[in-house]
């Protein structure tokens, strides 16, 4: 599995709003932390990720590291720079965590800090 690649397609379906991604790709119980605090609940994030009330015109990750845990538990870690349809541009330090399940790769932890 190239999990680069996986999480380029998870920030694509994030600038698209496509929850459905994110529903086959979330675990049952994900946890995701962000500047805007924790949600652990399922709908609730598939929800945000549906609305995309401030959708992301690009999404660029760069300084690449993939943390194979086990053999059914990787970690991957990238800067993104995020432009957004407001015309802003933020820069984030992200962490994925992703579990083998079933022969699929899912999302049980994911996290953005923004970096100064």
């Amino acid at each position: 599995m190239d999990f680069i690649e996986l999480t380029e397609r998870a920030w694509k379906a994030n600038r698209e709003g496509d929850a459905s991604f994110y529903d086959a790709y979330l675990t049952d119980d994900p946890v995701a932390i962000s500047p805007w605090g924790v949600e652990t609940d399922r709908a609730a994030i598939l929800r945000t990720f549906a609305e995309n009330e401030n959708p992301y015109t690009r999404t660029e990750q760069s300084e690449h590291r993939v943390v194979r845990l086990s053999d059914t538990s990787v970690v991957h870690t990238a800067r993104v720079e995020i432009d957004s349809a407001r015309g802003t541009m933020v820069v984030y330090a992200t962490t994925t965590m992703v579990l083998d399940s079933s022969g699929a790769w899912r999302a049980a932890v994911f996290q953005i800090t923004p970096v100064a």
